[in-house]
This record gives C-alpha cells, structure tokens and sequence, in this order.
C-alpha cells in the first residue's frame, strides 16, 4: 500500500510539475528561516541555564527612577550581605568590575613586556557556588581569598604565558606584583557574565556607600521575590532617599534578555529580537503552508477523474485521504532536506548577522525536533486539500459536472488575504524601522563625533590635573593632534555621578543631576554649542574645584535643560550665579550654558547634565578626547599607545573615534532591522510565489472567456485588468486588516525609544502600493500570456 502511494505520488509530481516546483520552494525557504531562527532562539534562551541552582539566584538592581535616572545593576557588597539577615536569602555572591573602580592593577608586565588584564573583575571566594565554572589548575577559592592573587582564564594565560600551566607565576605591576593562584576554562557563550580575570581586593565591612558590585541573591524555593524586595527596600534606603529609591530583584535567567544598563558586563540580547524573529519565522511557515493548500486545492478540478475513477473502483475516502497526505508529507520532507541544504549555505552569514557561533546539530533532539516539524506541516496544510479532493462525487466527476465549492473558493481568497496582510504589515515595520534607525543616527547629540579620537580608561593621575602633565603634554604633541581634552565619563555609555542641586533661588531640585567632570576648554573639546557664558578656560584658574573649609567650590557649565529646570528661560540670566548641592558640600558658579548634550544609549539618555571643571568623584580613570586630523588616525592611535605605555604604565589602551563608538551602541537596533528586512523580502517572495501559483490556476481556468473576450474585440491591457481586479479586490481587504494592526505594533515599539519618529501615513501608502503592484504585474505576467495566444487555438473544439 505504502509503495503504491509513493509511486502514485511521484507519477502526479511528474504530470504537476510547475505545482510541485512551487510548493517545494515555497516551504523550503520558509523551513529554512524556521531553523535559523529556532537555533537562535534556542541559544538565546540557554543563557546562564547551566549555572547552579540557577532559578533561585536574583541580582540585585536600584532604581532611580524617581529621581530621573534608570534602574542601576550596581549595589553595595556589604548591603548585600545585609539581605542575609532575612530567612529568604541562603547566600550572597559578589563580582566588582575592577577595570572601572582601578582597586587592583589591570596593566602588568610579563618579561618586560606590557599587557592589560582584560575583563578584569573581583570576586567573593564563593564564586563556585554561584557560576559553573571549571578550574584547569590551582585553587580558585584560594586565589579569590589570597592578597596580590590572579585567576587567569586560559585564553588570557594563553595570550600572556604562550602556555595555561602558569600557577605559581608573577605579574609585575605598578603597586608590587600578582601570584596567579588559578587557571580557569573560559566562560561559555550563553552566560551574562563576562569576566576573563579574577583579582583578589580586600573588602572593608564598615563600608556601605560605595556601589560598585554585581551582587547576586541565592533565595529559598519559594520566596516572595515581590516581599523581599520590599523589605530590602526598607532596609537598603532610609532618610532622604526612603521613598525615592528602590530595590529590584531581577532573575539570573532573564538578564541575557531583560537587563539594558549600560554596565553590563555583555552586550545582551533582547526578548524583542527572540519574539520578532520566532514570530515572523513560524510567519513564513505559515505563508508557505497557505501557499501549498491554495495550490493543491487550485489544482484540484485535474485530479478529479482520478478521484472519481478510484471510488468507482471501490476507493474508500480514507484510503483517498491517506493517498493525498502522503504527497504532502512526501513535499514536506523533501522541501526539509532542501531547507537543511539552504540553512548550511548562509550559515554563516547568519552567524554574522546576529553576533553567535551558532551550530546545527542533526543527530540531536534538535534534528529531530526538524523532522517531525517537517511531517507535520505536511500533515497540517495537507489536511484540508485531501478532505476537498476525496470528497468529490464520482458520478459528478465521471459525468463532466465538477462545480467549484464556495468553500474552496473562501478558504482560497481568505489565505491571499491574510497573506497581503503580512506582507503589507512587515514592509510597513521594515521602512519605520529604517527611519528610526536613521533619526537615531542623525540625532543632534550635541557633540561633535567627526575627529574626535578617544582614549579611554587613563588614571586620572596621569591626565586629570591642573597643570599639563608629562602625558597631556606628549599627547598634544603629537603630529595631526589638534586640540586635546579631559572628561571623567564615557559619552556613548552613561553617566557615572550626579548631584542633587539647590538651585540659585534656594529651590531644591526633586531628582538627581547627572554630572560630568572635566578638564579646560571642554566646549571646543566635545564640539558642544555655547548659548552663553563662556567656555572653561586656564585664565580663570579659580574655576578648577578646590575643597576649602569643607566645602568644594568649582566652575561649572550646564546644558539649557538644567537652565530651564533651575527657572531661567533666558539663559544669559543664570551665568555668575551658584548652584549648591548641600550633601556633598559643593557649591556650583555657573560659567557658562550650552545646547543640551545626549549622554548614553539610544534607549536611554539624559539631556540634564552639568560639566564641572577638575571635579572626579570616585572616578579613578577619565577619557582623553583628541580633535585629530583624520588622516592622521593610525599614527596618533600608535604614537598615543606608546606614550601611555612610557610615561603612564597603560597598556593595551582602548582608543577609538567617538563617531564608532556610537554607531556600535546602535548596533543591536541595526540587527534588528536587518533580520526585518530580510524576512520581509521572503515573506513578499512567498507571497508573489503563492500569487504566481494561483494566477496560473485563474488564467488557465478562464482560457475559453479570455479567447471569447478577444473574438469581441477586447484589448490585452483590458483583459489583464479583467483577469487581475479579482486579486487586487483581495488586496484591498488586506489593506483594510493590516493597516490598525501594524500601527499598534509599531506604535508599541517606537515607545522603546526616548527619542523616536512619528508614524508617517505615505509609509503606509508605499507598502500598499508595493503590494498591490507586485500582486499586479505578478498577475499580469501571466494573464497576458493567456490574452496572447490565438483565441482559435482555444475555441478550435467548441
């Protein structure tokens, strides 16, 4: 029976070959983006899976929300460790980014030669209890225990030592030398950690201020996470801040997907990518699938004396059913073994578009999963075509009286339909996408990004003074370095501290003010735009903060938002006045006021920022910024590598043009476009595919009306429209669907954004129009045909 179902289903794939081309096409294409996509989703959620007790650990987050700021993944240890007073938390780990606080040395030396220990991080000795991680060699908790102790990762004593054996080994540094006590495998792919080094720091108990932790909660099966963390909250924030402050605890599981600081210590994902790109791969699948059962049913009026003869020889309808399914599962499974050859083939660029090193295993659940996907789509969108063709009466069929069911016809007309949806849906959100891309990109930060070359992570010791050091002297030495200044913050990343003022009518400002410390001349330094006052200037050397009397006095330069918020709307007014921020004791004389600057990510920025001269709190390193001569890039970047190395014990520095740096934070904003576009164009493929396929049914179904209609005297153009105004009828009604469900979606993610475009209404007038003309000439091309050929060559036999 088996045989005789393959063998009659080849012999139909023969006699149907256009229909059989189609549909393999179709749902191999929508099969492969399924597999892409299923892969990536896969690995996306894995994430940090495999760490132990994995869903029962919390990381700790502030909240400043209420005092204009986001929500802070940094936390004190020491409060942290408080959170075991309460019977919910077992235990608390913690990691202190150490490349940013400088408490250890990242620049050491090995034989004279200088390296910088990347990802540098310390952390508590009960790191094992918290991260699955695989010691090579030595002791990890001893060396997370010992003073001037260094756990390597492999690929770090690889690039250091030549060698992993390296326990026992010395590092020199500035401060002494490090003993590195282990060797550790490096972390896997799918874990939101990102540490290649460990270094021991000693941990003062009495200190409670200083946020500058990753601080990880392991609770009790159970717990309340919404009461605990109120109760941390309470415990966490008294005085001033009770009320303003919040403790949040987010699941170690959902930070690859959720978490969106700027201190990450990885870029991460994000759930709307996974949901985009899951949705519009089982879109595809979806399409492909309409598209198999409008065909097979299309074509069903040339397998109805087939039908017919079978039950008149005694076919029951299962054995019909079964005949039919087993075609579709048989398309289905070779479309599958196309769609695996198409996945290996762009692999790759895949790989590259989403930023993974993702593998397709075939002899693995995954593959399996693949297989019975296959079947079943071939079981599901065969379903109803089987069910319609053996339902056909043999004495009808026998006789020559075949009427198309209204049912068809329906389910027919209702797939094209929802599939012009979809695809006047994704090229609606593919051109927005596009537009918020660009205006992001475009967006007036209120700095220059053009020439400015950035050094980053440089000891204030080194380049943040008031007189010209050694270092800040070489530097601006340097052939094609034009201008050079000094600020204590990463201008694509975020703000590192604030202030909360008084204004100068003695008002107390209701939230936290973000400041920026920096060096002389920063306004021709950023590019900024000065509206008045004048710039940070070494003639005015009272300006530089100095603490005297317990009360720090510094010039300070704001932006016109600051200026507003202090009640001055002409911005002259507010220039020699003093802001004052009583918990820190410093009092603020404004110099100057300029167009407001955008600090930190396309998501989330602040426009509120004040500029104080000489003025670092807590910030161990700063950014040399350098207007250069862009022909000049490559000599300035090694000349400046090699000035830091000689004369400041740098290593290795970062140094890259501020325009990179922030077309990289719309990095993850421009995959998403990408991957949007891309399953556009094969959901509008799709689409034309499935158009083509019953445009072809439609025209050979009407050859005798087209060749009745040219013996009348009807012209080619004429007929064409004739043969199409039923699809583009159906396009309409697609407009009519597509058009308020695709503004609520997109509306819903322009909301992601602090700065975004308005909706533009020729938008969707182009995708309409696109899919209308595609759905036309794709028509067209084929009813022209039929309105060519010679009407006696149709109407010989009549």
């Amino acid at each position: 029976m088996i045989v005789n179902y393959l063998i009659t289903a080849l012999r139909a794939f023969k006699q149907q070959k256009q229909h059989f081309l189609l549909n393999v096409i179709g749902l191999s294409v929508g099969l492969a983006a399924a597999i892409l996509v299923a892969l990536f989703a896969k690995n996306e959620l894995s994430f940090d899976q495999h760490q132990p007790n994995a869903e029962r650990v919390y990381r700790v987050g502030q909240d400043y929300s209420k005092l204009g700021l986001g929500v802070i993944p940094i936390f004190n240890y020491n409060q942290g460790v408080r959170a075991t007073e309460f019977s919910q938390v077992e235990d608390v780990f913690a990691l202190k980014l150490i490349e940013f606080t400088r408490e250890a040395e990242v620049d050491v030396k090995h034989n004279n030669q200088g390296f910088k220990l990347n990802d540098l991080y310390a952390a508590t000795a009960n790191i094992e209890s918290f991260i699955d991680i695989k010691t090579l060699d030595g002791d990890l908790k001893e060396a997370m225990s010992t003073p001037e102790s260094l756990a390597l990762s492999s690929s770090e004593a690889q690039r250091i030592f030549g060698r992993t054996n390296v326990v026992g080994e010395t590092l020199n540094h500035a401060k002494g030398k490090y003993t590195v006590r282990a060797v550790f495998a490096d972390l896997p792919e799918n874990t939101h950690f990102g540490f290649k080094n460990l270094a021991y720091v000693d941990n003062d108990p009495k200190e409670m201020m200083i946020t500058a932790h990753y601080v990880y909660l392991k609770v009790t099966a159970g717990t309340d996470i919404k009461s605990l963390e109120q109760q941390l909250t309470e415990q966490t924030y008294t005085g001033e801040f009770k009320g303003q402050m919040f403790i949040e605890l987010h699941p170690l599981l959902d930070l690859h997907l959720t978490a969106k600081s700027p201190f990450e210590m990885k870029t991460g994902g994000t759930k709307q990518v996974v949901t985009i790109c899951v949705g519009l791969s089982i879109l595809l699948v979806l399409i492909a699938s309409f598209n198999f059962i409008n065909m097979t049913v299309a074509q069903s009026t040339k397998r109805a004396k087939e039908v017919g003869v079978r039950k008149a020889l005694g076919a029951s309808k299962t054995q019909l059913v079964s005949q039919f399914l087993s075609e579709s599962v048989l398309v289905a499974v070779l479309s599958m073994m196309l769609a695996c050859v198409l996945v290996e083939l762009v692999m790759p660029s895949f790989n590259n578009l989403v930023d993974r090193e993702l593998v397709l295993n075939y002899a693995s659940s995954f593959g399996a999963g693949i297989v019975v996907v296959a079947i079943a789509v071939g079981v599901l969108a065969g379903l109803y075509p089987a069910f319609f063709i053996s339902s056909f009466s043999a004495k009808r069929v026998l006789s020559g009286d075949l009427q198309r069911g209204s049912t068809a016809i329906w389910v027919r007309k209702s797939l094209l339909t929802f599939q012009a949806s979809l695809a006047i849906g994704l090229i609606v959100g593919s051109v927005t996408l596009l537009q918020q891309l660009s205006h992001l990109q475009n967006l007036p930060l209120g700095y220059q990004t053009n020439q400015r070359l950035v050094i980053s992570e440089v000891p204030v010791g080194d380049i943040f003074t008031q007189q010209p050091s050694a270092v800040f002297n070489k530097l601006s030495a340097i052939n094609g370095v034009q201008h050079i200044g000094v600020i204590d913050t990463q201008l694509t990343r975020s703000i590192n501290n604030t202030l909360k003022p008084t204004w100068p009518n003695g008002e107390k400002s209701s939230g936290l003010t973000p400041i920026i410390g920096s060096s002389y001349e920063v306004v021709k330094s950023l590019g900024l735009e000065l509206l008045a006052g004048r710039d940070f200037s070494s003639q005015y050397a009272g300006d530089w903060a100095n603490r005297a009397n317990g009360v720090t006095h510094v010039g300070v330069i704001i932006t016109e938002t600051v200026a507003k918020q202090a009640g001055y709307n002409n911005m002259a007014d507010i220039i020699g006045k003093t802001i004052k921020d009583s918990g820190r004791n410093v009092e603020m004389r404004v110099v100057g006021v300029v167009a407001d600057v955008k600090v930190g990510n396309a998501h989330n920025s602040n426009s509120d920022i004040m500029f104080l001269l000489g003025f670092s709190y807590f910030n161990p390193t700063s950014e040399v910024v350098l207007t250069v001569n862009p022909q000049n890039v490559l000599s300035i970047r090694q000349q400046a590598a090699e000035i830091l190395a000689q004369h400041a014990n740098v290593f290795e520095p970062k140094i890259n043009l501020l325009s990179d740096s922030y077309k990289a934070v719309l990095k993850g904003d421009e995959r998403v476009s990408q991957v949007v576009l891309i399953f556009t164009g094969l959901a509008v493929f799709l689409t034309c595919l499935g158009t083509f396929g019953l445009a072809s049914f439609a025209a050979a179904r009407r050859q005798k009306e087209v060749a009745v209609r040219k013996v009348l005297g009807a012209s080619r153009i004429s007929i064409v429209n004739i043969l199409a105004k039923e699809f583009l009828v159906l396009v309409g009604v697609s407009i009519a669907i597509a058009y308020p469900v695709t503004y609520l979606l997109v509306g819903d993610w322009l909301a992601n954004f602090n700065d975004r475009i308005d909706q533009a209404v020729w938008v969707y007038g182009i995708a309409a129009v696109v899919v209308a003309g595609i759905t036309w000439v794709t028509v067209a091309s084929l009813a022209f045909k039929a309105a060519s050929t010679r009407p006696s060559l149709i109407l010989r036999y009549e």
